[in-house]
């Protein structure tokens, strides 16, 4: 059986997400949560996953004339209500971490990288916007490894790095949804492989930078 490009990205995305659950259960166990509800998240992450696959990949649940102005308020909404679910479920294992732990699940972004120099390469979206946001994670990765080992040296400088990766992890995830909803609207769509990123890696993402940069206030 012959796979196409997008259907070889699209898995590739599929495992990206698949790592980043299993990294974020990594993280439930180093911050000292019960067994129970380190299962019960990840069943709730495949199905998640399972579910984001069928909806987007089979363009059900979004119609093809969706605007991208319409689709910015929906990816916004979905993320207070991703973050919102994990502050309430989650926070005391997050917020029992350090920072370093934290930072380097931030690292995972390069692979992201990948992914968009991938697509842009091979036609799947604007080689433009491929190049730029795929740069834009890697320097996401970039410093969030740099303040993760800066953090663990006790350097005098790791809460400056810190708030750096932080602030640049976050504008790295509104500059790609808006630049996904207003200037490449018509060449992704509601229902493109990227989207999965966004419903699960962005929302997680998120949550992490949240939970650091509430750690850093408190300092």
């Amino acid at each position: 059986m012959e796979i196409t490009t997008y259907e070889a990205t699209t898995y590739y995305i599929l495992l990206l997400n698949l790592i980043l659950a299993f990294c974020i259960l990594l993280l439930l166990h180093i911050g000292k949560t019960s067994k129970r509800t380190i299962g019960i998240t990840g069943v709730v992450f495949i199905i998640y996953i399972a579910l984001e696959h069928w909806a987007i990949g089979s363009g059900t649940v979004f119609s093809s004339t969706l605007s991208g102005a319409t689709f910015y308020a929906i990816i916004l909404a979905g993320a207070v209500t991703g973050v919102s679910l994990l502050f309430w479920t989650l926070k005391k294992p997050f917020f029992r971490l350090s920072q370093e732990h934290l930072q380097m699940v931030q690292g995972l972004r390069i692979f992201v990288s990948a992914g968009f120099f991938s697509e842009a390469a091979l036609g799947i979206i604007p080689l433009h916007f491929g190049i730029l946001d795929g740069f834009m994670h890697a320097i996401s990765a970039f410093t969030a490894l740099i303040a993760a080992t800066l953090y663990v040296k006790k350097s005098f400088i790791k809460n400056t790095v810190l708030w750096i990766a932080n602030i640049v992890g976050v504008l790295d995830i509104l500059i790609i949804v808006t630049s996904i909803c207003f200037f490449v609207w018509k060449d992704i769509g509601p229902n493109h492989n990227m989207q999965y990123v966004v419903f699960f890696g962005g929302v997680l993402f998120l949550w992490i930078h949240i939970v650091s940069i509430s750690k850093l206030l408190k300092k």
